[in-house]
């Protein structure tokens, strides 16, 4: 389905966005941010695969991950703050 590459592009473009801010060495979204993020990315790629658009499927956990990574990477900083 074409929808399934639309989706997908447009995935891949957030993930790119995202790629900064992870590399950054403070920068990073809140906490809470991240996690609740994570959880609705996680979300959307359970409708994807239910609707077999497997590509978005991929990218959407993909981007789960790179909050993920953002999530732990803030979680590091306030820990490293207290």
């Amino acid at each position: 389905m074409w929808q399934d590459w639309v989706i997908m592009m447009v995935q891949i473009v957030f993930a790119i966005s995202l790629l900064p801010t992870i590399l950054h060495p403070t920068q990073k979204p809140t906490f809470l941010t991240a996690i609740m993020t994570v959880a609705c990315i996680c979300l959307m790629a359970l409708v994807y695969a239910t609707l077999t658009l497997w590509f978005a499927t991929i990218m959407a956990l993909v981007n789960g991950l790179l909050w993920a990574i953002l999530g732990f990477q803030r979680y590091r900083l306030n820990q490293k703050a207290n």
